[in-house]
C-alpha cells in the first residue's frame, strides 16, 4: 500500500508538472512526450504507453487505431486519425515540430525582391507579374507554415487532454479516498465498540477476495452473510418473542432471522421514516442476494460469482455497516 501511494504521489507530481510545460510551452516536444510516456507508466495505463510510443517514433502505414483501446479517443480529438475519411497523419510529433521549425524559418528569411533594384522593369506588366509571384510565394511560405503550426498544436492538445484527464482521476481518486478514510473510521470505531467479533469477518472476506478464485469470492460473499449475522448478534439478539414492526406487522427474530434483528434495531433508532425506508430496501437487496448464494452453497450447487459481482456485494456490505454506525446509539422517546 505505501508502494502505491508512492507511486499515485509521484503520477500527480508528473501529471501536474506536464500540464505545466505544455500550458506554458516551456519544452520541447520530445522531453514532452517523455514525461508523458513516465506519467502512463505510472498509471499503469498501457493504451497510453502504446498510443504515445506512436506519437513519438510515428505511425505505420495501414495502422488500425482500435488497438491503442482508450486512447483512440485522443488520437481522434487532436485530428490525429480522421475517422469519417480513414486517413491519418503518420509523422511524429517530433517530426512536425522540425516541419513548423523549417516553415518558420523559409517564412521569415523570405524578402521579396526590391523593384528599385530590378533592372528592365519598366513595363507594367512585367512590374505586376513580379509582384504578384513574390506574393505567391510569400503566401505558399504562410500556408506551409500556418498549417504545419496548426496540426502540431491540435496533435499536442491529444497529449494535454489525456494529462488533464489523469490529473482529474487522481485528485477525483484523493477526494473519494478521504472520504472512505472517514467512513472506515467511524465503522472500525462501531466495530470495535459494539460488535468486535465482527472484524474477524472483515478479516476473513478480505483474505478470501484475495485469493481471486470463484470458490473463494463465493466463500467471501457467505462471509458477508455471516458478518451481518454477527452484527445482528450483537446489536439485536436473537429472541424467541416476535418483534412488532412500525406498521404493526410481527416478524420473527430468531438466529436466522438476522434481517428482521437488523430492521428492529434500525427501527428503534432511525427517526425518519423515509431514511429508515431506504435503509430497509438497501438491506432486503443486500440479504437477497447473500441468501441466494448461501442456499445454493448449503445445497452444493456451483456458484459462478464474478469479481465484479464478489466486489460491489463485499463494498455493499461494508457501506450498510457503516450506515448502522451512524445511527443514534440511543434510543429516541
Amino acid at each position: 500500500m505505501a508502494e502505491q501511494n508512492t507511486r499515485i504521489s509521484e503520477a500527480r507530481s508528473v501529471a501536474a508538472s506536464l500540464l505545466d510545460d505544455l500550458e506554458n510551452s516551456s519544452s520541447t516536444i520530445d522531453k514532452v512526450l517523455m514525461r508523458a510516456k513516465r506519467l502512463a507508466r505510472l498509471m499503469r495505463d498501457e493504451d497510453a504507453q502504446l498510443w504515445l510510443d506512436y506519437e513519438t517514433k510515428g505511425y505505420p502505414d495501414a495502422f488500425n487505431f482500435s488497438k491503442l483501446g482508450s486512447c483512440t479517443k485522443y488520437a481522434i480529438a487532436s485530428g490525429r486519425y480522421d475517422v469519417a475519411r480513414g486517413e491519418y497523419t503518420t509523422q511524429s510529433l517530433s517530426e512536425i515540430e522540425a516541419m513548423v521549425a523549417g516553415a518558420h524559418l523559409s517564412l521569415s528569411t523570405f524578402s521579396p525582391v526590391a523593384i528599385g533594384a530590378v533592372k528592365d522593369f519598366l513595363e507594367k506588366n512585367a512590374t505586376e507579374q513580379l509582384l504578384s509571384s513574390q506574393f505567391k510565394i510569400q503566401k505558399a511560405h504562410k500556408e506551409n507554415y500556418s498549417n504545419h503550426k496548426s496540426t502540431l498544436v491540435s496533435l499536442i492538445s491529444g497529449v494535454h487532454n489525456y494529462a488533464t484527464d489523469m490529473y482529474l482521476a487522481l485528485e477525483l481518486g484523493d477526494a473519494a479516498q478521504d472520504i472512505f478514510e472517514g467512513a472506515r473510521s467511524e465503522i472500525d470505531s462501531f466495530v470495535r465498540a459494539h460488535c468486535p467479533k465482527a472484524a474477524e469477518k472483515i478479516v476473513a472476506i478480505n483474505e478470501r477476495m484475495a485469493e481471486g478464485s470463484v470458490e473463494s469470492r463465493t466463500a467471501a460473499l457467505t462471509s458477508c452473510r455471516r458478518l451481518l449475522m454477527t452484527i445482528a448478534d450483537s446489536l439485536f439478539p436473537a429472541s424467541t418473542s416476535d418483534w412488532i414492526d412500525p406498521k404493526g406487522k410481527p416478524r420473527k427474530v430468531g438466529e436466522e432471522q438476522y434481517k428482521n434483528r437488523l430492521l428492529a434495531y434500525m427501527s428503534e433508532r432511525e427517526k425518519s421514516g423515509s431514511n429508515e425506508a431506504i435503509l430497509s430496501s438497501e438491506l432486503e437487496f443486500l440479504a437477497a442476494r447473500l441468501d441466494a448464494i448461501y442456499e445454493k452453497t448449503c445445497k452444493g450447487v456451483h456458484v459462478d460469482v464474478s469479481v465484479q459481482e464478489a466486489k460491489l456485494a463485499v463494498i455493499h456490505t461494508y457501506l450498510f455497516i457503516g450506515e448502522i454506525a451512524l445511527l443514534p446509539r440511543e434510543i429516541s422517546v
